[in-house]
This record gives C-alpha cells, structure tokens and sequence, in this order.
C-alpha cells in the first residue's frame, strides 16, 4: 500500500495548489465530494502548510475564477479533442467554431499573462491547446514540401531550380528552397526547420 507520505492523488494536489476547490476537483475527475475533501484533509497532515497554500491561491482567483460555465465550455473542448482527435478549426460547423474562438480567447489571455493558474490546470487535459492551430498547418504544409523536395532530388539526383527550371513542378520546389536559403541567410529560418533541412539535404543551396 502507497503511504499518505506520497500523494495518491498529485494531481488533485495540483488543482487544490492552483486555487481549485475541492467541490471543483470532483466535478472535474468525476469523484465524490467526500473522497475528494478526505484526501486534500490528509495532505495537509503530511504537508504541513497545504492549505495555506491552497487558500493564497484560492484568494487571488477573484472574479477570474472559473465559472460552471467556463469549465463546461472547457469540458466540451477535451470532449470534442477526444470525439475527433484534434482540436476545434474556423472550418467546421457553429457550435466548432465557437469551441475554436473560445480556445484562441484562452490562448490570447495565456500569451498575456493574464490567465489564472485554476484555468490553466482545468486545460491540461487539452493536448496541444497553447499552441496556434494555424502555425501547427503551416508547419505541417512546411513538412509536406519538405518531402517533395526530397522526393525530387532522389528521383533526380539534383537540387531544383527556380530560374532555369525544366517543369513547373521544379519551379514550385525550387523557388521554395531559394526562400528557405533566403531566411536562413536573414537568420529568421526557425532552428528546427533548418534542422530537418539539413538532415534530409546535407549541402543544400538554393539554384538559379
């Protein structure tokens, strides 16, 4: 049996720490109130100065803290992630794209500064939601003419042009590396992309 020296629950701690109540702990892990309140109880016996903690946090949430309606909306977010395997787009339908503006609200607020720990926590379940799902598709089309180009070079045994060009398709791929080779120059070509650029082309240049 684990001893109450170790947490069985560390991430109820970690809701309780961020201000979360324990009524808000059982809502959101769909436990009993009373299993919730015991368990935060024996904490406090084993780490003396628990509750203080909990209670400084539980002060600063003033009128930022999460509403029912706020981790409802944040319960039909994981909800749809689960349901769909990726995160709500503009693309979809009314009720997808109020879950997608409600996200980039919370994102805007993280970025500032301004979103309370309690919420941040209440989104941990929420894979990827700090990051901008539009940089995640330009990233993931960055990728997808990464390996065109490499696919080109195979079957040709040469870097594209972008001048002097033998088809459209080596126009396309080669004014794509001359722009690459032109932020890389600028030192604003993102470390991990000049990264898998020199994995999948060691020597790579940009060619009139």
């Amino acid at each position: 049996m684990v001893s109450w020296k170790v947490s069985r629950h560390p991430e109820w701690d970690q809701m309780h720490l961020a201000g979360l109540t324990a009524s808000e702990i059982a809502d959101l892990c769909h436990r009993g109130a009373a299993t919730v309140h015991y368990h935060l109880q024996r904490r406090e016996h084993y780490e003396p100065g628990f509750r203080s903690k909990h209670e400084a946090a539980l002060a600063a949430r003033g009128k930022n803290r999460p509403s029912t309606i706020w981790r409802r909306r944040a319960k039909e977010i994981a909800a749809f992630q689960s349901e769909n395997g990726r995160l709500p787009r503009t693309t979809g339908s009314r009720t997808e794209r109020a879950l997608h503006d409600w996200l980039a609200e919370q994102r805007r607020l993280l970025n500032a500064g301004d979103l309370p720990p309690s919420k941040v926590v209440l989104l941990q379940d929420v894979a990827g939601w700090r990051a901008d799902p539009r940089q995640l598709e330009l990233d993931e089309l960055w990728r997808t003419r990464l390996a065109a180009l490499r696919q080109y070079v195979v079957e040709n045994e040469c870097p594209p042009r972008y001048r002097k060009y033998g088809s459209d398709t080596e126009r396309f791929l080669g004014v794509w590396l001359h722009n690459q080779h032109q932020r890389r120059s600028k030192g604003i070509l993102s470390a991990w992309r000049l990264e898998a650029l020199d994995s999948a082309l060691p020597g790579w240049r940009s060619r009139a």
